[in-house]
């Protein structure tokens, strides 16, 4: 009976003596692999603090100086159109410098008469990165809005001009003295029906019949001011005319002093149009 407990007992202490020297042997183990950790996190840290010293070090080109404060953050800007009718005419050349030296992109709604005499001048339009519309044929209301289907004739004629000259198909317009009160809701179908995007304007420079420069910048401010208060993203119509050309430089200055970034306009934008007749 004695030597059966001390066979138990010494089964237990061998037991014991396994479990305690595993124990050891894992803890060991445990500190090994925390101290290897430590090691690597201390040269992860320390190549940190050296690439940001480099960092630190750098020094700008010289030339070069460190941008303006007023840069630091993005801000989102406003977005308006400016657009131009009646063209090509010997004015477009101004207005593309004047728009080329302020880095911006329009959109100019030409006549199919002026495409045909000015083509050099509608191939440096496409060329340049504006957006081309059709303005129409006649620019009469006789004869424009003459039946159901003369509004999409004359801008299939002046679409098919475009395309030969830049190879743009065209389905950006504009018809003659805006949509409203003139073009009918027959017409408006006819349009949509070729896949026209049909667009007008929210304010008007007013250069078909303003000759005083300060006049001009004024009423156009004024209208942008009036719509930004309600939140309507300005498509702002001029004509290609020397006036326009003098006055165009002054008039966008002011603009991007307001927060306008000025984007030529796409088939994918809302188009800004007047309320159709019935």
């Amino acid at each position: 009976m004695l030597s059966r407990k001390r066979i138990t007992i010494f089964i237990l202490l061998i037991s014991l003596t396994i479990i305690i020297f595993s124990s050891s042997t894992i803890f060991a183990k445990l500190i090994e692999l925390e101290a290897k950790a430590e090691g690597k996190n201390h040269t992860i840290e320390t190549q940190f603090r050296e690439h940001a010293t480099k960092g630190s070090e750098i020094e700008l080109l010289e030339g070069f100086e460190q941008l303006p404060e007023r840069f630091a953050k993005v801000e989102s800007k406003m977005e308006l159109f400016l657009t131009f009718d009646d063209g090509p005419t010997p004015f477009t050349p101004a207005i593309l410098s004047v728009l080329r030296k302020y880095n911006i992109k329009s959109t100019f709604f030409m006549l199919n008469g002026n495409i045909l005499k000015n083509p050099d001048i509608v191939k440096a339009v496409a060329e340049e990165g504006h957006s081309i519309g059709c303005h129409g044929v006649s620019h009469k209301v006789s004869a424009f809005y003459r039946t159901s289907t003369s509004p999409r004739e004359e801008m299939e004629t002046c679409g098919k001009s475009v395309e030969e000259m830049t190879g743009q198909v065209v389905q950006l317009i504009r018809v003659p003295f805006g949509s409203s009160p003139h073009l009918t809701a027959s017409q408006k179908k006819e349009l949509d029906q070729a896949h026209f995007i049909m667009w007008d304007w929210n304010v008007d420079s007013a250069d078909w019949r303003m000759h005083s420069s300060e006049q001009m910048v004024q009423s156009v401010l004024m209208q942008v001011n009036r719509i930004k208060e309600k939140g309507i993203k300005p498509v702002i119509l001029f004509h290609d005319k020397e006036v326009t050309a003098q006055v165009l430089p002054k008039i966008i200055e002011k603009l991007m002093e307001m927060g306008y970034e000025f984007k030529a306009i796409s088939n994918d934008d809302a188009p800004m149009q007047f309320k159709i007749r019935t």
